[in-house]
Protein backbone atom coordinates (compact mmCIF):
# COMPACT_ATOMS: atom_id res chain seq x y z
CA UNK A 1 0.00 0.00 0.00
CA UNK A 2 1.24 3.71 -0.94
CA UNK A 3 1.02 6.52 0.67
CA UNK A 4 1.12 10.08 -0.35
CA UNK A 5 1.68 11.26 3.19
CA UNK A 6 4.82 10.10 4.81
CA UNK A 7 3.54 8.95 8.69
CA UNK A 8 6.03 6.81 10.25
CA UNK A 9 3.11 5.34 12.21
CA UNK A 10 1.12 7.90 13.32
CA UNK A 11 -1.76 7.94 12.95
CA UNK A 12 -3.32 10.74 10.08
CA UNK A 13 -5.94 13.25 10.76
CA UNK A 14 -7.24 15.09 7.99
CA UNK A 15 -8.99 18.44 9.01
CA UNK A 16 -11.52 19.72 7.10
CA UNK A 17 -12.02 23.93 8.16
CA UNK A 18 -12.85 26.75 6.45
CA UNK A 19 -11.92 28.91 9.37
CA UNK A 20 -8.11 28.92 9.02
CA UNK A 21 -7.54 30.70 12.92
CA UNK A 22 -9.12 27.13 13.75
CA UNK A 23 -7.83 24.87 11.50
CA UNK A 24 -4.13 25.87 12.15
CA UNK A 25 -5.36 25.73 16.18
CA UNK A 26 -6.92 22.31 15.95
CA UNK A 27 -4.18 20.99 13.48
CA UNK A 28 -1.47 22.22 16.25
CA UNK A 29 -3.10 20.81 18.98
CA UNK A 30 -3.37 17.16 17.14
CA UNK A 31 0.26 17.64 16.32
CA UNK A 32 1.63 18.21 19.55
CA UNK A 33 -0.65 15.17 20.69
CA UNK A 34 1.57 12.90 18.53
CA UNK A 35 -0.74 12.45 15.36
CA UNK A 36 0.18 13.66 12.17
CA UNK A 37 -2.19 16.42 10.46
CA UNK A 38 -3.23 17.52 7.03
CA UNK A 39 -5.39 19.98 6.37
CA UNK A 40 -7.99 21.44 3.73
CA UNK A 41 -10.67 24.29 3.40
CA UNK A 42 -13.50 23.43 1.46
CA UNK A 43 -15.52 19.85 1.30
CA UNK A 44 -14.37 19.16 -2.33
CA UNK A 45 -10.74 19.78 -1.65
CA UNK A 46 -11.32 17.54 1.83
CA UNK A 47 -12.73 15.03 -0.39
CA UNK A 48 -9.91 15.03 -2.51
CA UNK A 49 -7.31 14.96 0.12
CA UNK A 50 -9.32 11.92 1.92
CA UNK A 51 -9.65 10.07 -1.68
CA UNK A 52 -5.64 10.22 -2.00
CA UNK A 53 -4.37 9.91 0.90
CA UNK A 54 -6.85 7.49 2.99
CA UNK A 55 -6.59 9.41 6.75
CA UNK A 56 -7.37 7.73 9.86
CA UNK A 57 -9.96 10.05 10.85
CA UNK A 58 -11.77 13.16 9.98
CA UNK A 59 -12.28 16.13 11.57
CA UNK A 60 -15.16 18.14 9.70
CA UNK A 61 -16.71 21.82 10.14
CA UNK A 62 -20.40 21.76 9.19
CA UNK A 63 -20.89 25.24 7.96
CA UNK A 64 -18.43 24.86 4.58
CA UNK A 65 -18.79 26.99 1.51
CA UNK A 66 -20.36 25.55 -1.16
CA UNK A 67 -20.31 21.96 -0.25
CA UNK A 68 -21.47 22.09 3.62
CA UNK A 69 -20.00 19.58 6.14
CA UNK A 70 -23.12 17.09 5.81
CA UNK A 71 -23.26 16.36 1.72
CA UNK A 72 -19.20 15.98 2.45
CA UNK A 73 -19.65 13.37 5.15
CA UNK A 74 -22.50 11.35 2.92
CA UNK A 75 -20.32 12.05 0.13
CA UNK A 76 -17.20 10.40 1.89
CA UNK A 77 -19.50 7.52 3.14
CA UNK A 78 -20.91 6.15 -0.09
CA UNK A 79 -17.17 6.03 -1.79
CA UNK A 80 -15.47 2.78 -1.40
CA UNK A 81 -12.26 4.57 -0.56
CA UNK A 82 -13.50 6.86 1.83
CA UNK A 83 -16.45 5.04 3.45
CA UNK A 84 -14.67 3.26 6.88
CA UNK A 85 -13.21 6.45 7.77
CA UNK A 86 -14.45 7.87 10.78
CA UNK A 87 -16.13 11.45 10.63
CA UNK A 88 -16.19 13.68 13.87
CA UNK A 89 -18.19 16.89 12.99
CA UNK A 90 -16.72 19.97 14.80
CA UNK A 91 -19.08 22.86 14.45
CA UNK A 92 -20.85 25.68 16.16
CA UNK A 93 -24.19 23.93 15.17
CA UNK A 94 -26.09 22.73 18.03
CA UNK A 95 -29.09 22.04 16.53
CA UNK A 96 -30.86 18.66 17.03
CA UNK A 97 -31.73 18.47 13.16
CA UNK A 98 -28.09 19.08 12.27
CA UNK A 99 -26.62 16.68 14.70
CA UNK A 100 -29.23 13.98 13.52
CA UNK A 101 -28.68 14.82 9.66
CA UNK A 102 -25.07 14.34 10.66
CA UNK A 103 -24.96 10.77 12.31
CA UNK A 104 -27.78 9.97 8.99
CA UNK A 105 -25.19 11.17 6.75
CA UNK A 106 -22.42 8.82 8.50
CA UNK A 107 -20.53 11.18 11.30
CA UNK A 108 -19.39 8.79 14.21
CA UNK A 109 -19.15 11.69 16.84
CA UNK A 110 -20.63 15.48 16.79
CA UNK A 111 -18.52 18.31 19.08
CA UNK A 112 -19.85 21.51 19.40
CA UNK A 113 -17.18 24.38 19.44
CA UNK A 114 -16.37 25.94 21.53
CA UNK A 115 -14.86 22.86 22.92
CA UNK A 116 -12.27 21.95 25.34
CA UNK A 117 -8.93 20.53 24.09
CA UNK A 118 -8.65 17.74 26.38
CA UNK A 119 -12.11 17.19 25.50
CA UNK A 120 -11.21 16.72 21.32
CA UNK A 121 -8.20 14.94 22.10
CA UNK A 122 -10.44 12.35 23.92
CA UNK A 123 -12.67 12.29 21.30
CA UNK A 124 -10.45 11.73 18.71
CA UNK A 125 -8.86 9.06 21.00
CA UNK A 126 -12.26 7.10 21.81
CA UNK A 127 -12.79 7.43 18.00
CA UNK A 128 -9.66 6.05 16.98
CA UNK A 129 -9.99 3.05 19.87
CA UNK A 130 -13.25 2.38 18.63
CA UNK A 131 -12.39 2.09 14.80
CA UNK A 132 -9.27 -0.06 15.64
CA UNK A 133 -11.84 -2.68 17.77
CA UNK A 134 -14.33 -3.02 14.95
CA UNK A 135 -11.71 -3.43 12.32
CA UNK A 136 -10.35 -6.06 14.31
CA UNK A 137 -13.46 -7.92 15.46
CA UNK A 138 -14.26 -7.48 11.19
CA UNK A 139 -11.01 -9.44 10.60
CA UNK A 140 -11.01 -12.39 13.10
CA UNK A 141 -15.00 -12.84 11.92
CA UNK A 142 -14.15 -12.87 7.96
CA UNK A 143 -10.68 -14.25 8.32
CA UNK A 144 -10.65 -16.53 11.74
CA UNK A 145 -7.28 -17.88 12.70
CA UNK A 146 -8.23 -20.56 15.30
Amino acid sequence: MTMSIETNGKKKILVIEDDRDMNDLVCAVLSEAGYTTFSADSGETGIAIAEKDRPDLILLDVMLPKMDGIEVCRSLSSVESTKGIPVIMVTIKRELSTKLASYIAGARRYITKPFGIEELLEEVKRTLRQTHITRTLDIDVLDPRD
